[in-house]
């Protein structure tokens, strides 16, 4: 990471400022001089900028009744959106609805992939307004088995600084049963190309709650349920290229799906740490779980509540989203112990958190 000492500023000043700068400042800056330009190029440079708080926003998914439609069938309305203030004070938001029109997923440090089917993916980075339409994966597959489903991550190679794409399929064969083994591609940024991992056997027949998933420092997670809906956490190696399935905390584990489903396992990034939204006792009180040094530990309890209310996520440090039992966004404080309702209501949320990113998905010769 180059940079020329500007006044009586030190380089490492420098980066530090302009890391907490928003993507389009840092875009209009590229012409301030050559080394500028190249910082915000500069794969380590993107990835501490990408982890700043001053770089995160809310993205929102919400179905709700339009009370003015009488039709049944034509009575649900969904958007997506952004809300542009990292205080979630301005609530008003950037509608994604037009652009993310059918099947979508993430963001991935700033990037949605938006699928046309299990292997066909274009790249959208929201902040920098810039497409990629990766080039389709022709995975190997065992004969008589078709692609039932799909898993991606997203993250940083720190030992080679390119960023890549893992995609995990689900199998079925002529009988629509799972079978247990799936196919696995990674798709390098730099290269415009898919690599066929071969894939690995399956201990089980995973499902993958692709709502809950995080990366950190090269390893990607998803939280995965066995048939008999024990929980795990599957982990991706993105220098390795290896999985490897690790313990959740010590929590009650439910082995039915109702009572499994009913206390999800968020997992996110919270003080630079993998850690785990729960609640145990059906959403009146929450525990946050942290690894440290490979083991799980509680760093905190907040609740209970006289209300009943479901995780959302992680927002910034002390601050958890929340559902209430009657459909309203609420933001907890867990330092003061406030709760802010965000004056957003529907049937259905899906919650998460927009980086900021310079991670360019615009290809070199385009």
């Amino acid at each position: 990471m180059v940079m020329t000492s500007y006044g009586d500023l030190s380089d490492d000043m420098m980066v530090e400022i302009l890391s907490r700068l928003p993507v389009k400042s840092l875009m209009r800056f590229r012409c301030v001089c050559k080394s500028w330009n190249d910082l915000v190029k500069d794969p380590n440079f993107i990835y501490k900028h990408l982890q700043k708080d001053d770089n995160i926003r809310l993205t929102v998914s919400c179905t709700y009744k339009n009370p003015y439609d009488t039709d049944p069938f034509n009575a649900l309305i969904s958007y997506s959106s952004v809300l542009p203030d990292k205080t979630l004070s301005d609530l008003h938001y950037q509608d994604f609805e037009p652009v993310m029109d059918g099947l979508h997923i993430g963001p991935f440090d700033g990037i949605f992939l938006l699928l046309r089917n299990d292997t066909n993916v274009i790249l959208w980075n929201v902040s920098m307004n810039e497409y990629r339409v990766v080039p389709e994966c022709t995975a190997h597959f065992p004969r008589n088995t078709t692609a039932n489903s799909s898993n991606f991550g997203l993250g940083l190679d720190p030992a080679t600084n390119d960023f890549k794409l893992v995609l995990i399929l689900t199998l079925i064969d002529e009988e629509r049963q799972e079978i247990d083994y799936s196919p696995v591609a990674v798709y390098n940024f730099t290269t415009n190309c898919w690599r066929d991992l071969g894939g690995f056997q399956k201990s089980y027949d995973y499902r993958f709650d692709s709502s809950h998933d995080a990366y950190l420092n090269g390893l990607f997670y998803w939280v995965v349920r066995r048939p008999d809906c024990y929980k795990e956490i599957l982990t991706f190696s993105m220098s390795e290229e290896v999985f490897r399935v690790i313990e959740g905390p010590n929590i009650p584990q439910f082995l039915n799906y109702y009572e499994s489903a009913m206390r999800p396992w968020m997992l996110g990034i919270y003080e630079e740490c993998l850690s785990l939204l729960y609640s145990e006792d059906i959403s009146h009180s929450f525990e946050v779980w942290m690894m440290k040094g490979g083991s799980w530990s509680k760093y905190l309890t907040f609740g209970p509540f006289v209300e009943t209310y479901r995780a959302r996520g992680f927002w910034r440090r002390g601050e958890f989203l929340l559902e209430s039992s009657d459909k309203r966004l609420v933001l907890y404080d867990s330092i003061y112990q406030e709760m802010r309702d965000l004056g957003i209501n529907g049937l259905w949320f899906s919650v998460k958190i927009l980086k900021e990113s310079l991670i360019t998905v615009r290809k070199e010769d385009a």
